[in-house]
């Protein structure tokens, strides 16, 4: 047996010492109205005091394996980082049940400021991310600083040792505040903000309508608001880690939700590619403000890989391609005149199909047009709440090959009176397999 009884026991004793802050922590709140009914209110969180109180119990714990008293045995930091993981486990099962449990249609008045609920648990997120801040600096201030600069090769290794040893409780804590706020809070506001996006389809883009490049443009006037409110309400009343993560969240689906809504539109006219050019300007622009204020440290250029924005950048040469206006060139040659387009391998399939849309008679439907859907129930098809898109892809092309199925039917009657480049069909046939194959590599 040797002294296995002995670890056993002081690491029963050193879980005690470690769970015992933990019994005034997220205490129920229960009181009674006048006729005597018990009602349930959200529960009290820990303040600052009790926070500060859990740190120093486990610095005293941390202490207790200090290299230096224990000749050099790494295995006490192990054990003890181990046990402040099977707290933080606590910690997160109490937090857990003292969310709001809000439903997601529930998060946000109708003017888009934030319910009681969700602000309860903005302070949830609040109090989880200062002891995440807490763990990633306890192994330096539990081993390095106290012997600074008078710290040796050991301190260093077990402070080393300590912080790869807390990494399951650091990410228990990002699981449950994601899973639990900032998905779900994302979800509610791209699903706000894609609605405002989709207005575009109400005639904002029409041929002579008034609103010109001289008034406002859409994203200034329509758009533009909404992130404003956004960086106001809820990012500013979040910890700058976890403001970052919903910016970069939002900025991907807004992105993606644009350009998918602007390829749809049609007729494209100059003034239209114009009006639509200087609104991806401005939703950049807005978009790089929304990160600054969310605190983010990332560029718009670098999230999610710089694919949303390398589309971004794409769609705006994109518009101006003029590879059908040659009336003498066949379908395959103009496809691969298409693939050598600087432009095309930074824009996803079902934006290319679209595009191309805009060329064909009107007798070959729209996507949504052929789906019996509004553009804004299409494009959610594309691009999910979370901002992926990958689903969306064969789904577009799916529906891009049923409405060309639908056009040969009609084509007989069509006797080549209605305007656009009948070639079109043909050549969404040519490039669909080949872009759907390059986008899977």
């Amino acid at each position: 047996i040797g002294l296995y009884p002995m670890q056993r026991a002081f690491l029963k004793a050193s879980k005690e010492r470690l769970n015992a802050p933990l019994k005034k922590m997220f205490v129920e709140n229960r009181v009674v109205d006048e006729n005597g009914i018990d009602m349930k209110l959200l529960p009290s969180l820990p303040s600052t005091k009790d926070l500060k109180t859990l740190e120093n119990c486990l610095h005293d714990e941390l202490c207790i394996a200090d290299p230096r008293e224990g000749g050099g045995e790494f295995n006490m930091t192990t054990m003890m980082s181990e046990n402040i993981v099977d707290l933080v486990e606590n910690f997160c099962d109490l937090a857990k049940g003292a969310t709001s449990g809000v439903p997601e249609e529930k998060m946000l008045h109708d003017q888009g400021t934030v319910t009681e609920e969700l602000l309860h648990d903005m302070k949830v997120a609040a109090v989880m991310a200062s002891l995440t801040s807490s763990l990633r600096n306890l192994p330096e201030n539990s081993f390095v600083k106290p012997y600074r600069p008078a710290h040796t090769l050991q301190h260093e290794e077990a402070a080393n040792m300590c912080q790869i040893a807390l990494l399951p409780a650091i990410h228990e804590i990002e699981s449950l505040v994601k899973n639990h706020l900032l998905n779900p809070l994302c979800r509610v506001l791209n699903q706000r903000i894609g609605k405002e996006i989709s207005s575009m389809h109400r005639g904002m883009y029409m041929e002579g309508s008034s609103n010109d490049t001289s008034e406002g443009s859409f994203v200034q006037e329509y758009v533009a608001g909404v992130y404003d409110n956004i960086a106001t309400n809820i990012l500013s009343r979040l910890p700058e880690d976890y403001a970052s993560m919903i910016s970069s969240s939002l900025a991907t689906f807004s992105i993606y939700c644009f350009v998918s809504n602007a390829s749809l539109i049609r007729p494209l006219g100059e003034s239209v590619r114009l009006k639509i050019t200087q609104d991806l300007g401005d939703l950049e622009l807005t978009l790089e403000q929304l990160m600054f204020k969310g605190g983010s440290s990332v560029a718009l250029n670098q999230v999610n890989d710089g694919k949303p924005y390398a589309e971004l950048r794409a769609v705006r040469q994109m518009l101006f391609w003029t590879g059908v206006e040659n009336k003498k060139l066949s379908s395959e040659q103009i496809a691969k005149a298409f693939f050598r387009e600087v432009w095309v391998k930074d824009v996803r399939p079902s934006t290319a199909f679209h595009f191309l849309l805009t060329f064909a008679p009107r007798l070959l439907s729209s996507p949504h047009h052929v789906n019996h859907m509004s553009a804004e129930e299409y494009v959610r098809l594309l691009v999910n709440l979370d901002g992926s898109v990958e689903d969306g892809e064969s789904v577009s092309w799916m529906t891009t090959m049923k409405s060309c199925d639908a056009y040969q039917q009609r084509e007989s009657i069509d006797g080549g009176v209605s305007e656009g480049d009948r070639r079109i069909p043909a050549i969404l046939m040519i490039i669909g397999p080949e872009l759907l194959r390059r986008r899977r590599q």
